[in-house]
């Protein structure tokens, strides 16, 4: 299992797209991954569930994933939320 905090930085923020888009990006992995944020923790596959986290630009999120590729998981959702890709 794998831990890594990070803070949104993305152009626009986080509305229905950038969302779904990062829930592709974390359906890519075989990886069991969850995004919290405060008291939260939600699936970071499920759609209805990043939605109900209502990110922000400058919230500071923490994603962990467990499994094979969890690292390689973590490092695109870092790319991705701190607009680095």
């Amino acid at each position: 299992m794998m831990k890594k905090s990070m803070v949104i930085a993305l152009k626009g923020g986080l509305e229905a797209r950038p969302i779904a888009e990062l829930v592709q990006v974390a359906s890519k992995y075989d990886s069991r991954i969850y995004i919290e944020l405060g008291t939260k923790r939600v699936n970071a596959k499920s759609i209805m569930g990043m939605m109900s986290l209502e990110l922000d630009n400058g919230d500071a999120m923490t994603v962990s994933a467990d499994g094979d590729d969890e690292e390689a998981a973590i490092r695109e959702i870092e790319e991705f939320v701190t607009n680095k890709k």
